[in-house]
C-alpha cells in the first residue's frame, strides 16, 4: 500500500535514514538500507535475489513482490533499474555471500536457535512482518527516533528527500516504478515547502 505524502510521517534527512539503520542489524537493516535509500517497497526488498543486484555496475534491477507469501510482479508489473548509493554498496558489499548464489534472498528470514547455539532453519521462506515490527520497536527505543511505519520511514521517505533534493520527476518515477506520474509529483510539491537551509542532494548521493 502507498499513501498521499502529505500525512503521512517521514525522516527529515538522510543523517536519520542512517541513524536508524544503525540501530537495525541482519536483513530488517538490509531491507530498511534497500527501502530508505534505493526506493524500494518493502514487498520488493524482501523478494530482491542476489542475482538482481549488480554491485560492480551500482544498479539493481526491480521485476517482483512478494504478497500474501508468493512472487509477483512489481505494482506497476514492469521491471525496473534503481541505482546503488555509495553507502548503501558498502552494505551489500560486507553480506554479499562468497561464492555467490544469484536465487539466494538478499534479505533472508531469521533462523531459529537450536539448543547447542548453532543456527537452524530459516523462520519462514521470507523476511516477514513480525520480524521487521520487532526489530523497528528496538530500533526506536535505543535512537528516540518517534515510532512510524517501515514503509513510512524507508520509500516515503527516500522519495521525499529525494524529490527535496533536486531529482527531476521523471527520474524519480524511473526509480520508484510508479505508474502514474502524478503519484511523483506529489512528492516534487513538496519543493513548495519551506526551506531548511539544509537540503538533501540528490537521491542521497
Amino acid at each position: 500500500m502507498e499513501y498521499h505524502n502529505t500525512v503521512r510521517p517521514r525522516l527529515k534527512s538522510w543523517d536519520e535514514v542512517m541513524k536508524l539503520a544503525d540501530a537495525l542489524d541482519g536483513s530488517v537493516k538490509t531491507a530498511y538500507l534497500l527501502c530508505g535509500r534505493a526506493g524500494l517497497r518493502p514487498a520488493e526488498a524482501v523478494a530482491l535475489t542476489w542475482g538482481d543486484v549488480d554491485l560492480e555496475g551500482r544498479q539493481i534491477r526491480v521485476s517482483k513482490q512478494i504478497v500474501t507469501g508468493d512472487d509477483r510482479p512489481t505494482r506497476s508489473d514492469v521491471p525496473r533499474t534503481v541505482p546503488i548509493v555509495e553507502v548503501l554498496a558498502r552494505h551489500l558489499a560486507a553480506i554479499r555471500p562468497v561464492p555467490r548464489a544469484d536465487n539466494a534472498l538478499v534479505c533472508p528470514p531469521p533462523r531459529r536457535k537450536k539448543k547447542n547455539g548453532t543456527r537452524g532453519a530459516y523462520r519462514g521462506t521470507y523476511l516477514g512482518e513480525k520480524s521487521i515490527r520487532a526489530a523497528l520497536a528496538r530500533a526506536f527505543r535505543a535512537t528516540g527516533i518517534p515510532p512510524a511505519d517501515f514503509y513510512d520511514y524507508g520509500r516515503h521517505t527516500f522519495a521525499s528527500l529525494a524529490a527535496l533534493g533536486g531529482a527531476p520527476a521523471w527520474r524519480l518515477r524511473e526509480v520508484l516504478g510508479h505508474a502514474d506520474i502524478e503519484r511523483t509529483l506529489q512528492y516534487v510539491s513538496l519543493r513548495d515547502a519551506p526551506s531548511t537551509g539544509a537540503e538533501p542532494a540528490v537521491l542521497g548521493v
